[in-house]
């Protein structure tokens, strides 16, 4: 009967995150999408296919268990989709993998810790000029543009816009991202031949 009762519970986060569309067109919305009671940010990631590289990087660098708090706890996670994931590895700065090459586990933790700020912060509290401490103590990121186009960025990086509704858990907020956020200017490589 406790089976029959969780699956009844995720079927409805189920079918909404099956419906978020991916691309960078479609601008955030005020309007949550309805949680599943007793679900954390980890928990639901967990279910997120669209995010499951973040997902996994996420419990590589050991964040899942933050995440996976009581909710007197609250965090705001931006989560980058695995688009997202893809176009950092082909500038070279995806995960290290079997081959080495890559950000090592601190450098990944890092990136990581810079898409996650204490606090609950749902579309409508987000302002333009707002300054966001993250988990990554050193930088926090910066808040651009109005609902319903609201956009974050690192210190002198492109900003990257907030997609679709965001999605409420019982310890914060999860936003969807289809870019990486980097807290720091990506510097060209050296030049070939000269």
């Amino acid at each position: 009967m406790a089976r029959l009762l969780r699956v009844c519970c995720l079927l409805p986060l189920a079918f909404a995150l099956a419906a978020l569309p991916v691309s960078p067109v479609w601008a955030q919305t005020l309007k949550p999408i309805p949680p599943v009671p007793g679900k954390t940010v980890a928990q639901t990631l967990a279910l997120m296919g669209i995010a499951s590289k973040c997902y996994a990087g996420l419990k590589a660098a050991k964040l899942d268990s933050v995440l996976n708090g009581s909710p007197k706890q609250q965090y705001t996670v931006f989560v980058p989709t695995n688009e997202a994931f893809s176009r950092l590895e082909e500038r070279g700065l995806g995960f290290a993998s079997s081959t080495g090459k890559g950000l090592d586990q601190h450098q990944q933790e890092l990136l990581l810790r810079f898409h996650v700020v204490p606090g609950r912060y749902p579309t409508e509290a987000l302002k333009a000029g707002q300054s966001l401490r993250t988990l990554n103590p050193a930088f926090a990121l910066k808040v651009s543009g109005q609902p319903p186009h609201v956009f974050v960025s690192g210190t002198n990086t492109a900003p990257v816009e907030l997609l679709n509704a965001y999605i409420v858990c019982n310890n914060g907020i999860i936003h969807l991202i289809d870019d990486m956020l980097v807290p720091f200017v990506r510097e060209k490589g050296p030049a070939v031949g000269k």
